[in-house]
Parts: C-alpha cells; structure tokens; sequence
C-alpha cells in the first residue's frame, strides 16, 4: 500500500510539472517560483576595469577576449552622452534587477569576472579561479565577450576609438560608415565562419577546455555578438555555450518569433525606418529582447538578451541541481548547435521541456 501511495504521489507530481510547463510555454498563467533546493552562482565575465585595449607581446596563435559592445552602444539606444561605467557594470546591475525581481537574492549569486583584453590562457585561470573560490552547487557563465587573435588587438582598439569620437561628435553618418567598415573587417578577417567543428570541438581554446571539463555543474551562455552576422561569435559558437541572439524589447519573451525573410524582431540600428534597417544582432540559438533601462538610459545588444537566459536557467537550476536537461554530446540543451533565433519559450519546448515551470513570468 505505501509503495502504491509513493508511487500516486510521484505521478502525481509528475503531471502537475507537466501542467505548470505547458501553462508556463502558453502564457496561460504564472510559473512556478523555483524552490531555492540549490545555491547558483552566476558568473558575469565581462570588462570590468574599462581599460584601453593596447598591443602586447604575443605568441603567433594567442587569442584575446574583448567586449564587442561599445559598438551598439553607438549604433542604438544610448543617449549621445558616453556612458562612464564599464560594460561589465550595466551587465551586473541588470542581473541584479532580474534576480531581485525573480526573488531569487537567497540562492542565486553573481561573481564579477574581468576579461577585457586578457589572453584565453589568462581567462581560462581567472575563470578556474572563480569557480573554486565561490563554492555552490551549479554555476552560469554569462559570457558578454568575443575572442579574436591578439595580433588584431591594436586594430580593434582604432576602430573602437574612431567608433567613440563619432558618437562623442553626433556625427551619425560617419559613425555608420565605420561601423559598416567594423563589420567587414571582423568578419573577413579576424572572425572565420564558425564549421562544425567549432560545435564539437572541446579544446579549440583554454576556455572552451576548461568549460567542456566542468560539465553539468557549469552551465554557459554567451551572448552572439552585435555585428549583424548569420553565426554568433566564439565563445558563443561553441556547443558548450549556449549563443544569445536579442530582439526588440524587455523581459523573457521576444516580440514575434523570428521571421527568416526580414529578420525580424531581431535588433537593428534604425526600427523607425522600415526598409532602411541595419541588424545589429548577430543569429544565436535562443532569442531574447536585448533592450535593458539602465540608470544612463536605454541601452540595447546581445549582451543585455544573455543575462535573461542566464537568470531563467539560474532559477531552474536552483531547483534540480545539476539535472538541468543536457544534449547528446553532454552540453546545455539548449545549445541545439541551430542558429535559428528560437525564442526562449520555443527553445524550451523543442530541447527542455522540464525547464518550463521554471521560467520567468514574461
């Protein structure tokens, strides 16, 4: 009799967490709040120090991490006045917010990692380091960098500086055309288009080692890039990382689903102007609004959509532990290795159904 109580219970509470996820993937009500059963560090790898990039001594195949925001700062969303905070704050503050608002301060933490301009090698340690100093029991890299060859730190470094003076200057032409100018340059030269050998690879880079050696317990997400491209950028490239791709708007639940013919509601530099449009955000695997109001104004990119997907996987994590659903090749399920701008509440039906009472109200 108790065996056959156990077992009702169970099924039970089986079919009530089906219910909840159906609800919650409808928008037919609320989700479940997530149980706080396990402590959650966020880690925010991100710039930080707000340092110049300057050229060093490097080794002929090092790679480099640096932020790829400043650019759609300039583009979109962002009063002509230059932000005097490190991208590594606005990120940070906007994480706070969403998990004051999710009432999650008792069980999910943020750790700051600064990476700007730093080798892989070096980030690689810095991350090592925070996970081993911040002890929990399942941890989220949310990842606002790219990694390009640090021969090419200096050449960034000019087209950031040339990007700052024309948006200092309100010179918008000028500032399109060099950011057009970016666009081309990275993506012909210093950005390959990602193969699949970037999906299963798991030691193209230290950091790509290093979270491909943490498994469960790590869970990342990267955010794809703001340079209009069909790929995300590395780290978000790879299958151990889940690539954020941001819409229009605020909260977990995009506009529209994405439409393949005009890329909407993917970010772009004028949506005023129909037909006269420049996509800011790169393609990603999940799509989410990327539009945050910081205490400087609105400001928009891919790296404000990375940290909804890092809180809503944060709180599911809090309540399963390191039984977050996985792929076949062990990585987060999200990380479908499609860059087809799904958004979050399609991601979750199509690879983790088991997330859905956990999301976020939209």
């Amino acid at each position: 009799m108790d065996s056959f109580r156990s077992t009702s219970i169970v099924a039970i509470r089986l079919l009530l967490a089906a219910l909840l996820g159906a609800l919650a993937l409808w928008g037919g009500a609320a989700p479940a709040r997530a149980q706080s059963t396990y402590e959650v560090v966020i880690l925010v790898v991100d710039d930080f120090s707000g340092a110049s990039l300057a050229p060093g001594s490097y080794a002929a195949d090092e790679a480099c991490a640096v932020s790829l925001e400043g650019q759609a700062f300039a583009v979109r969303g962002v009063s002509a006045d230059p932000i005097p905070v490190p991208h590594g704050d606005l990120v940070y503050a906007q994480l706070e917010e969403l998990i004051s608002e999710a009432g999650a301060e008792g069980f999910i933490s943020l750790v700051p990692v600064d990476i700007q301009g730093v080798t892989t090698t070096e980030a690689a340690l810095l991350l090592a380091e925070a996970l081993d100093g911040n002890p929990a029991d399942v941890y989220v890299a949310n990842m606002s960098f790219a990694i390009i060859p640090c021969e090419y730190i200096q050449a960034f470094a000019d087209f950031g500086a040339q990007l700052m003076d024309a948006r200092t200057a309100k010179d918008l032409n000028r500032h399109r055309s060099l950011f057009q100018r970016a666009v081309v340059f990275y993506n012909g030269t210093v950005f390959p288009a990602m193969s699949q050998r970037a999906q299963r690879a798991t030691d193209l880079d230290p950091i790509q080692t290093l979270l491909a050696g943490r498994g469960a317990a790590l869970i990342p997400v990267a955010s794809a890039g703001n340079f209009g491209l069909d790929f995300p950028f590395w780290p978000a490239a790879w299958g151990q990382a889940v690539s954020v791709s941001a819409s229009f708007g605020q909260g977990y639940r995009a506009p529209s689903a994405w439409n393949k013919k005009n890329d909407t509601p993917l970010l772009t530099a004028d949506p005023d102007k129909p037909g006269k449009q420049m996509r800011i955000s790169n393609y990603g695997e999940v799509m989410i609004p990327g539009e945050y109001m910081s205490e400087y104004g609105l400001v928009s990119g891919t790296s404000f959509a990375a940290p909804r997907l890092s809180v809503a996987l944060a709180l599911y994590a809090s309540a399963v532990g390191t039984g977050t659903c996985r792929n076949a090749q062990g990585g987060p399920a999200l990380a479908s290795g499609k860059w087809d701008n799904l958004t979050l509440q399609q991601a979750v039906q199509a690879y983790c159904p088991a997330m859905a009472p956990y999301l976020p109200a939209p």
